[in-house]
């Protein structure tokens, strides 16, 4: 009984820890209880923060004496995920488990994400729209003729009155004035 104990046996939490769960935690042998741990699975329907919770509550129940090594722990932890993502847990190749819970915590939510955008969508190709095609512009066509035909005329015109203007001013020996020309005028593009 943990009452018996002698004054001072219990130095730390860890000890009062292992003699609280050996007095009144679980019944079943380490043996059983590493068996459980190395053969756990996340349940198909099961957050990762919540199997996190319950692979970290079993791990608990184990002794630090009789529990296994990092990287088994990293091992059984890895190959306990579904294996669509264990794959990416695996890349990451952390030292330690809760480096690995972090990475597949982050995983979830990545897929968690993706999942939404992916439902969003979908369901924005099935929504139905009427478009007004009359309303939309078509792209200008470079080739337009009629078009190049309007710069010509305008450009064709221009330069009649350039020439006319120089004329004018060779025969009555005037000086030659600078032609302004309006060049937004000729640009119908």
């Amino acid at each position: 009984m943990v009452f018996s104990l002698l004054a001072g046996f219990i130095r730390n939490w860890d000890t009062f820890r292992e003699i609280f769960l050996t007095k009144f935690g679980d019944d079943r042998t380490i043996a059983s209880l590493i068996n459980d741990l190395s053969n756990l699975k996340e349940n198909s329907d099961e957050r990762i923060k919540d199997f996190n919770s319950r692979f970290n509550k079993l791990l608990k129940k184990i002794s630090a004496a009789s529990k296994p090594v990092v990287d088994v722990l990293i091992e059984w932890y890895i190959s306990s995920l579904p294996s669509n993502i264990t794959i990416f847990v695996a890349r990451a190749n952390k030292a330690t488990l809760v480096e690995n819970m972090k990475v597949i915590m982050s995983l979830e939510r990545r897929i968690i994400s993706l999942k939404k955008r992916s439902e969003k969508d979908e369901r924005k190709s099935k929504e139905v729209t009427f478009k007004d095609y009359a309303k939309k512009k078509s792209p200008k066509d470079f080739f337009d003729l009629e078009g190049l035909l309007k710069v010509l005329r305008t450009m064709l015109n221009v330069m009649v009155k350039i020439k006319k203007h120089v004329a004018e001013s060779s025969t009555l020996k005037k000086p030659f004035f600078i032609f302004k020309i309006n060049l937004s005028s000729i640009m119908l593009l």
